[in-house]
């Protein structure tokens, strides 16, 4: 079971994640929340915006790399 300690830890990093999100480019955003919390395709990601694929999965290799970033 986790410990009170495990859990603050967990909501600071969710925080955290929440905050850095939010500070994403507005397209990326969008395309980010879509692959990762809409469970979207990428394909259905571009359908919808009008996008390539490609363009789709740089958004999102762009985001990770953001994100990953701001955590270090």
């Amino acid at each position: 079971n986790p410990s009170i300690e495990d859990w603050m830890n967990f909501m600071e990093t969710s925080k955290i994640i929440s905050t850095n999100i939010e500070a994403l480019p507005p397209q990326r955003k969008a395309i980010f929340m879509m692959s990762r919390y809409e469970h979207m395709s990428n394909m259905e990601i571009a359908v919808k915006l009008n996008l390539s694929v490609r363009t789709v999965e740089k958004h999102i290799e762009l985001a990770l790399k953001d994100l990953r970033h701001s955590m270090s």
